[in-house]
C-alpha cells in the first residue's frame, strides 16, 4: 500500500521577513530605474514599469518585498522621472498617487497570493486524504475476502496516518480491562485503556496531547448505534477530516469480519444439518427394511408357537414397534430442524390425542390401566396433530416402562391456570420418580430409567418446541413422575 504522508492544512508562508527579500526588492527597483533611464521613458511609462516590478515582487516574494519595492519605486520615480528632475517634491499629488498605487498593488496582490497558496495547500491536503481513504477502502474491502483482516487493517491505518503506535481495543462485558484486538508500535500506555473505555461508553472521540509530536486520538467504532471497539492512534498529526472517515472504514471492516465469521458458521451449520438429514434418511431406510421383515416373522411365529411362548413374542413385538417409532420420530425431528418441513397447526381436541396415543401402544398398555380426565372448560389445542401425538406417545411409553405393572397411568387436560392461551396436558405415573441433588434441585438424569428414555425425551423436547410448547418433568406427590406439556390453545371463533 502506498502511504501518503498527511500534514495538517495551514497557511502557506505569505510573509517572509528575510534580508534577501529587501535586497532583491532594491535590486529590482534599481534595475527598472536604469532601464527607464536608458530608454528615456516618460513619467507615465516609467510609473507603469515600476507598477509591474511591485506586482512581480508581491507575487514572487511576498508582502515585505512588495512594500520595500513600493517605497523605493516611489523615491526613484520622484527623483528620476517626475519633474522637476533630481529633486524630491513629496508635496506633489503625483508622488502620493504613485505611492498609494504601489502600496495598494503590493497589499492586494500579496493577499491574493497568500489566499491562493492556502487554497492550493488545502486542496493538496484534501487530495492526499482522499487518496489515503481510497487506498484504505481498497485494502480493507476489495483486496481480500478472508477472515482475520482486522489486525492488518489497524496496522495499515496506523501507518497511513503517521502515528507512532495504534490499534484496536474492545471491551467485552464482564471484563474490567480492554481486550486488544490488534496493536502495533510502542506499548499501550496504562492510561490509554481507561480513556478508551470512556470513549466507548460515550460514543464520542477524544484527543489528548502526545508525549512527543502530534496528539493521541481515540475514536469509537460505531455501527448501527453500538460500539464494536475503539481505534487508538498515538502521536498522529492527521486532521479530524481524515481520522473520522478512517475510523468509519475500520468500523465497517470490523462489522464485515463479524458478518463473514457468522456466514461461515451458518454455512457450516447448514451443511451439518444437511449431512445429518441425509444420514438419518439413509439409516432409517436401512433399518426399516429389517424391522419390517422382523414384524412379519413375529406374526408368522405367533401362529406357530404355543400360548406360553406368546408372551415372549409380545415383548419382541413391543420392542420392534418402539424401535420403528423412534426411527420415524428422529427422521421427523431432523426434517424440522433442517427447515425442510414445518408444523401445520390446527384445532385438535385433547380427548382425540389421548385416544390416539392409547391406540398406538396397545401391547405396552395391557399391563397398565389408563385413566383419562379432560376438564369441561379445556379448550382445543392448536398444534400439528401428528407431532403432538408423537409427544404424548413417547411420554406415555416412558411412563408405562417406568411404572410397575398393574399401576395406573393418569392422563389429564386442563386450561392453563395462568395463561388463557395455553392448554396443559399431564401424564402421571407411580414409577421411581425424580431424585434430588445435594443442592435440592431435581434431575431427570437421576431417574433409574433415564438412560433408556433419554432419546425419547430429546425427541419430545424437539417436537414440543416445534409446536410452540414446552415440557417439564416434575416429582409426583407420594411417588412417581408427572410429565407436564403446555401447548398453545386454539383461538376462539369470532362471534358474528
Amino acid at each position: 500500500m502506498n502511504v501518503t504522508t498527511l500534514r495538517p492544512p495551514g497557511l502557506s508562508p505569505g510573509v517572509q521577513r528575510h534580508p534577501v527579500d529587501v535586497f532583491l526588492a532594491l535590486a529590482a527597483v534599481l534595475g527598472s530605474t536604469g532601464l527607464g533611464l536608458l530608454g528615456d521613458l516618460n513619467p507615465t511609462t516609467a510609473g507603469f514599469l515600476f507598477l509591474l516590478v511591485v506586482l512581480a515582487l508581491a507575487v514572487s516574494r511576498g508582502l515585505a518585498a512588495a512594500v520595500v519595492g513600493s517605497v523605493s519605486a516611489t523615491l526613484a520615480f520622484n527623483w528620476f522621472f517626475l519633474p522637476p528632475l533630481r529633486t524630491f517634491t513629496i508635496a506633489e499629488p503625483a508622488n502620493w498617487t504613485a505611492l498609494t498605487s504601489f502600496l495598494i498593488v503590493a497589499v492586494v496582490t500579496s493577499r491574493l497570493v497568500i489566499r491562493a497558496r492556502r487554497k492550493a495547500a488545502e486542496a493538496d491536503a484534501r487530495r492526499g486524504e482522499v487518496e489515503l481513504l481510497y487506498g484504505l477502502s481498497v485494502d480493507l474491502f476489495a483486496a481480500t475476502n478472508r477472515v482475520g483482516l482486522l489486525g492488518e487493517a489497524a496496522e495499515r491505518v496506523t501507518r497511513a496516518l503517521g502515528a507512532r503506535a495504534g490499534g484496536l481495543l474492545s471491551f467485552p462485558e464482564g471484563e474490567p480491562g480492554p481486550k486488544t484486538i490488534s496493536w502495533s508500535g510502542e506499548e499501550l500506555p496504562p492510561e490509554a485503556g481507561k480513556l478508551a473505555r470512556t470513549v466507548a461508553e460515550r460514543l464520542e472521540g477524544a484527543e489528548v496531547p502526545a508525549r512527543g509530536t502530534g496528539r493521541d486520538v481515540y475514536l469509537p467504532l460505531v455501527i448501527g448505534g453500538r460500539t464494536s471497539g475503539v481505534l487508538v492512534l498515538l502521536g498522529t498529526e492527521a486532521s479530524r477530516a481524515v481520522l473520522e472517515p478512517a475510523a468509519r472504514l475500520v468500523a465497517l471492516a470490523v462489522e464485515r469480519e463479524r458478518f463473514m465469521s457468522e456466514s461461515a458458521h451458518h454455512e457450516a451449520v447448514t451443511q451439518s444439518e444437511a449431512l445429518k438429514t441425509s444420514l438419518l434418511r439413509a439409516v432409517s431406510h436401512d433399518l426399516r427394511t429389517p424391522l419390517t421383515a422382523m414384524t412379519i416373522q413375529i406374526e408368522s411365529l405367533r401362529r406357530q408357537v404355543s400360548p406360553a411362548a406368546g408372551a415372549d413374542l409380545d415383548g419382541l413385538a413391543r420392542e420392534t414397534s418402539r424401535l420403528a417409532r423412534r426411527i420415524d420420530n428422529l427422521l421427523a425431528l431432523a426434517y424440522l430442524e433442517a427447515g425442510r418441513s414445518r408444523p401445520n397447526p390446527e384445532p385438535t381436541p385433547a380427548a382425540d390425542l389421548f385416544r390416539a396415543a392409547r391406540e398406538a401402544l396397545p401391547l405396552l398398555l395391557d399391563t397398565h390401566p389408563v385413566h383419562v380426565t379432560v376438564a369441561r372448560d379445556c379448550p382445543d389445542l392448536f398444534v400439528d396433530p401428528s407431532l403432538a401425538l408423537e409427544v404424548l406417545v413417547n411420554l406415555l411409553e416412558n411412563a408405562a416402562r417406568a411404572a410397575p405393572d398393574g399401576t395406573a397411568l393418569e392422563l389429564s387436560a386442563t386450561a392453563h391456570p395462568a395463561d388463557r392461551d395455553r392448554v396443559r396436558l399431564e401424564i402421571a405415573d407411580r414409577g421411581p420418580g425424580l431424585a434430588r441433588r445435594a443442592d435440592g434441585s431435581l434431575s431427570d438424569g437421576d431417574h433409574p430409567d433415564a438412560r433408556r428414555r433419554g432419546l425419547g425425551l430429546e425427541i419430545v423436547h424437539g417436537l414440543t418446541t416445534a409446536n410452540g410448547g414446552d415440557v417439564t418433568l416434575l416429582p409426583r406427590p407420594l411417588g412417581g413422575t408427572i410429565a407436564r406439556v403446555d401447548f398453545p390453545s386454539s383461538p376462539e371463533p369470532e362471534e358474528p
